[in-house]
């Protein structure tokens, strides 16, 4: 049974109005490098010129080593410029699949679906295969605990996918048990026999860490036979709930590459979850507000400052005689990253999340997704 739900979405007014997303994984904040100072003025100043210098790009299709993408799709930012699709429209044939937010899955199986918009029909205009996202909702583990939640949830989201027509989906189940573990990959085998021949059958799971941690859940040599693709989420090593420091360090978004290849994952199924966004932490509270980067460039921050260990960029000011530290991943961020999936050889990367990013971030990825690819060996990658 579907049941359609209409949640209060999160109205965008301001930077602070702005939840926390993805998978936190609570770390201490590493020691920062001394910084190469690289301000800049490319902040984009205003809303309305936000597509200004959108570069119209065709990626090269007919080479075989090209990385796919999966995009997911937030509508909640659909109402901020720019309009997520016409940035999407300037790179025809770069996304492979499309993964909006329009599903969750309930504690009995029930899967209960949020509005959609006219992502739909945009979609269909720009011909970009729909892989929705499924979350457990309120991070409920029931679907997995009994053979018949299982099979209720299984055949809703089967049926789902032969009634509209998907090409597949994401299963994006988290905060899960270490005892679940046998029961997702159950999950997982049950789903990919249930889906139509030919489904595109990806799941997100949390990089591993030297004690596992959360990602305990997932039994990633068994997941690996079972499904279509894998996407790692190598994001929030600092967020919501820890010290300042870098969303997605580079050193350990090589290692997380790293170990889940050395666990049993097929680099040819892996791809590399990159984060568009940035956390904003204010004074001495671990508590953290998401910023998308495109908001992150029509606000305040005119400057900011590389860190070419992490990766990342970053700012500080004081307002008030409060401090405010700024990390997030921008264009020049997931250029390398994309670089490093193609040095291990993964099928892709996943961009966590459409509806964040502005024209010079599609600009710079659309050209590093496309260019000739000088892959070295992944076995020169951080070690474990």
């Amino acid at each position: 049974m579907i049941r359609i739900r209409h949640p209060r979405w999160l109205a965008v007014a301001s930077i602070t109005a702005l939840m926390a997303s993805g998978c936190s994984l609570m770390g201490s904040a590493p020691k920062s490098p001394a910084p190469i100072k690289n301000s800049t003025n490319a902040a984009r100043k205003s809303v309305k010129k936000s597509t200004k210098g959108l570069v119209k790009t065709t990626p090269k299709t007919t080479a075989t080593n090209r990385l796919k993408v999966i995009a997911f799709y937030d509508p909640t930012m659909s109402s901020v410029p720019p309009d997520p699709f016409q940035l999407l429209k300037a790179h025809p044939g770069l996304v492979n699949y499309l993964a909006p937010f329009w599903y969750e899955v309930s504690a009995t199986g029930t899967v209960m679906a949020k509005p959609e918009g006219n992502a739909p029909q945009l979609a269909a205009e720009q011909h970009l295969p729909l892989t929705p996202l499924f979350n457990n909702a309120g991070g409920t583990d029931g679907m997995l605990l009994t053979a018949t939640a299982r099979h209720a949830a299984v055949n809703n989201i089967a049926h789902l996918v032969a009634s509209k027509n998907y090409l597949g989906v994401n299963i994006d189940f988290q905060t899960l048990k270490p005892t679940d573990r046998p029961l997702l990959v159950k999950f997982m085998d049950d789903l990919n026999h249930a889906m139509p021949k030919g489904k595109f059958i990806s799941m997100s799971v949390v990089p591993l860490s030297n004690n596992n941690g959360p990602a305990q859940a997932y039994d990633y040599p068994a997941l690996d036979k079972v499904v279509t693709g894998m996407v790692l989420m190598a994001y929030d090593l600092h967020g919501n709930g820890t010290p300042p420091g870098p969303v997605s360090p580079f050193a350990w978004v090589s290692q997380s590459i790293s170990r889940a290849i050395k666990a049993g994952v097929s680099p040819s199924k892996l791809y590399l979850g990159i984060a568009n966004y940035g956390y904003l932490w204010t004074g001495a509270s671990t508590t953290a507000t998401t910023i998308p980067l495109k908001v992150m460039y029509q606000h305040k921050y005119g400057a900011y400052t590389w860190n070419p260990t992490y990766k990342e960029a970053y700012d500080t000011y004081t307002t008030g005689g409060v401090k405010h530290v700024i990390w997030f991943v921008n264009d020049r961020g997931a250029k390398d990253r994309i670089k490093l999936a193609e040095k291990y050889h993964l099928a892709g990367v996943a961009f966590w999340r459409i509806g964040y990013e502005d024209a010079k971030w599609w600009n710079v990825v659309s050209k590093a997704i496309s260019a000739p690819s000088n892959k070295t060996s992944p076995q020169s990658g951080a070690k474990s």
